[in-house]
């Protein structure tokens, strides 16, 4: 073994340590560190849990501030710390925080702040980000808020901009608006996504030169699926503050994937729940598709949700009859006129020709257990869930 170290390293019995140099750092028990550089910095030292794995790792922690906010939510992380049982193999760590249980290979993490239990895949790059517990990522990930757990956008080819919240807005049944709290967030990304900020304007600057480049857009999504190869265009919207769910739904300047929705190819603007989405062009978006011809897609989000909660399995009940009941309402309203729309006449009384059927039915109603009320079943001749 060859270490070198100074007075400030604090390392705990049973550790091994090989080939390394450790400034500024404190280390847990049990820990395994091979191959790696470990640099702290005197007033922001890096500090490892117990039981750490570092194969060939590069870490440090400087304090350097590259900080993002969105929505009242803030990443600014300027040291180092890796929860108990963390495991990282050919990995970069430049002031970052990652949570119990994480694991990675071959993956960059960089002023950002990781959830436990997450899966790091081979060739995520992940940069003044933070997530929450039980996200599988191999993502280009930026500048990008998954505030609800078990996120997976596990593809190598696609980049992320984007905030996941846990918050989710209904109406009840006697026509309040409510906020479901702290729920998962199961949105799926498929392989080969960007989130790009097309035709971005340079920000003011004396000359181009000193611009410091486009406006940043972020998009919001409330458990969605998004297929492969999608262009999901971030609007340049920058709420400020803390806007609720609701704040949010009323904006026209943010890109919203409403939850239970299915998207691909290209889209941008608001794509109301359970909708579907495959072009630029809101006309040709259909209004309730996911509750009519793909319900199973909701169904597996509302399991994954539940495995997520365990024995809170219960907090889902409200979530898909109240985002019925909250689509309704603003579908009605842009019928109306009441609400500016982009869908024609013919589109929003289709949309709730099906959404209102599906509340009435109570194809969506869930015991205070969580347990559907509608016996769900699988038909193999039309190939769908009835």
């Amino acid at each position: 073994m060859s270490l070198e170290t100074d007075t400030t390293v604090q390392m705990e019995p049973g550790t091994e340590v090989l080939h390394s140099v450790i400034r500024h750092a404190t280390v847990g028990r049990g820990c395994r560190l091979i191959n790696s550089v470990i640099e702290g910095h005197p007033e922001w030292p890096v500090v490892l849990g117990d039981h750490v794995t570092l194969i060939n790792c590069h870490v440090r922690s400087t304090g350097e501030k590259n900080a993002f906010a969105f929505c009242g939510w803030e990443v600014d992380q300027r040291h180092t710390s890796l929860g108990d049982g963390v495991t990282l193999s050919h990995a970069r760590v430049y002031n970052a925080a990652i949570g119990t249980g994480s694991t990675g290979f071959s993956t960059s993490i960089e002023s950002s702040q990781i959830g436990p239990q997450n899966n790091l895949r081979n060739s995520s790059n992940i940069v003044c980000s933070l997530t929450s517990a039980s996200c599988n990522l191999g993502s280009e990930v930026s500048k990008t808020l998954l505030v609800g757990e078990g996120f997976v956008s596990e593809h190598g080819s696609s980049y992320l901009s984007l905030l996941a919240p846990a918050e989710y807005p209904i109406l009840t049944a006697d026509g309040r608006e409510a906020v479901l709290t702290g729920l998962p967030n199961a949105t799926n990304i498929g392989a080969g996504t960007v989130f790009a900020n097309y035709g971005g304007e340079p920000l003011p600057a004396p000359s181009l030169e000193q611009s410091r480049g486009s406006a940043k857009g972020t998009a919001i999504i409330y458990t969605a699926f998004v297929g492969i190869n999608c262009r999901v265009i971030n609007r340049y919207g920058q709420p400020e503050g803390q806007p609720s769910p609701f704040d949010l739904l009323r904006r026209r300047d943010v890109t919203m994937l409403g939850f239970g929705s299915f998207v691909e190819n290209k889209l941008t603007g608001r794509i109301p729940a359970f909708a579907y989405a495959g072009d630029l062009s809101p006309r040709s978006h259909k209004l309730g598709w996911v509750l009519a011809k793909k319900p199973g897609i909701l169904l597996n989000f509302i399991k994954k949700m539940q495995s997520l909660l365990g024995d809170q399995a219960g907090r889902v009940q409200e979530l898909v009859e109240g985002t019925i009941r909250l689509e309704c309402h603003l579908l009605q309203e842009e019928l109306d006129g009441t609400r500016p729309t982009l869908y024609s006449r013919e589109q929003l009384q289709e949309g709730l020709a099906i959404l209102h059927p599906q509340l009435h039915e109570g194809r969506w109603s869930m015991d205070e257990a969580g347990n559907w009320r509608h016996a769900w079943r699988f038909d193999t001749q039309q190939q769908q869930w009835v």
